[in-house]
Parts: structure tokens; sequence; C-alpha cells
């Protein structure tokens, strides 16, 4: 169910004016956003002993960092990075020196207006990588390329300033036979699928210039 996303990134950029062909120009063209929030999802398979049981990633705060450029009345190019702390959840059979992992997006996407209303509604999206960074002593870190798509509102407070809060769904590339989190002897945990999925929502005061 996965597999359109991507398209759904690269169209972001190249989409036709026409979804928002009656805004007013941009008065302002670059924006940063300080982002924080709250990510959820990703789940793990870990296997021992030919036994495959799942397991979860904590749900926590998350911390990150928007920058966009005006790229035409109706779409703007976006700089992202979105990191956490999280743990693997408890489980008997798993046991790292240290079960915290740090997470972290750095997507380069855009945005495109779909709703001039009350609150202006933008449809985002990137591409990028993904860095997984566990603490346990002597694992790998990885990282894979990835991707994100979702939704994002703005309340404009100022002519400088505006709230900005909205979700998105971030997917990270594996295929069904790849393994992480390795030392020297073994790796930690399998991957059952092609596509590792966490969602995030977020809020943020823009600035603008």
């Amino acid at each position: 169910m996965f597999r359109p996303l991507p398209l759904c990134c690269l169209v972001l950029l190249t989409a036709s004016p026409a979804i928002a062909k009656n805004t007013t120009a941009l008065v302002n063209t670059f924006e940063v956003t300080p982002l924080i929030g709250y990510r959820f999802g990703g789940d793990f398979d870990f296997t021992k002993n030919e036994n495959t049981s799942t397991i979860k990633m904590v749900e926590d705060v998350s911390y990150g960092l928007l920058t966009a450029w005006s790229y035409d009345r109706s779409r703007q190019g976006e700089f992202l990075i979105s990191h956490y702390k999280s743990k693997f959840s408890q489980h008997s059979d798993f046991f790292p020196s240290n079960d915290e992992l740090g997470i972290t997006y750095a997507h380069i996407g855009g945005n495109v207006m779909i709703s001039k209303g009350i609150i202006p509604t933008y449809i985002t999206g990137g591409l990028g990588l993904t860095h997984l960074s566990p603490k346990g002593a002597g694992l790998d870190s990885e990282t894979r390329f990835s991707m994100n798509v979702g939704l994002t509102a703005k309340i404009p407070v100022s002519e400088q300033l505006s709230f900005q809060f909205g979700g998105r769904v971030y997917g990270t590339f594996f295929n069904s036979a790849s393994s992480i989190f390795c030392d020297q002897e073994d790796c930690l945990i399998s991957i059952s699928s092609d596509i590792w999925v966490q969602t995030e929502v977020t809020a943020g005061l823009s600035f603008a210039f």
C-alpha cells in the first residue's frame, strides 16, 4: 500500500500551479520553523533461535528544524531535519548493552497549497536519508534512503510570523531480507518488509523573511 508514496513526493515540486491558481503572491521568500513533535510507530522483528517476535519503539517527543523558500505563488521548497531519541520496548530475549536509539530524518522536498481558506493547508513531502544510531556498545549505525508525505496547516499571526502544525508519515527503504544493528558476531534485528514506517505530528512557529 506504500508503493505509490514515492511518486507523490516526486510530483510535489512539479505539480501544476493550477492547484492554487488564484492564490496571492507570497510576500516573503524564506521561512525558518523550529518544530516540536511526537513520533510513534516503527516496529522491528527480532529473531533468535529461529523464533521471530516484534519489538516496538517507545513513543517520544521529537525536535526538528524546517526551512522553506518560495518556488512560485503556490509552492515552496523545503529542507527538513527531525530527530528523536527512543528506546526498544522490553523483551525477555533482547538485551542490547544500551537500549537507546537515535533516529534522524534529513529530507529535501516541498509543499503545494491545496486549500486557501481561513487556515491555508498544504500537502508536503520530501526525499532523503534516515540515520539510525543505536547506543549499545559495538552496534553499527545505519543510514538508509527514505521519504515522507504529510499535511501542514499555517495560521498567520502577523506578516512575518505564523503558527504551523501538521503530520507526516516517514518511510525508510529496506528489503525484506535486511538485517541491521550488527556487531562483529551477529545482527540483532531483521526487517520483514520493504519499507519501515513511522508517523509524526508537529507544531512550530514560522519566521518569514
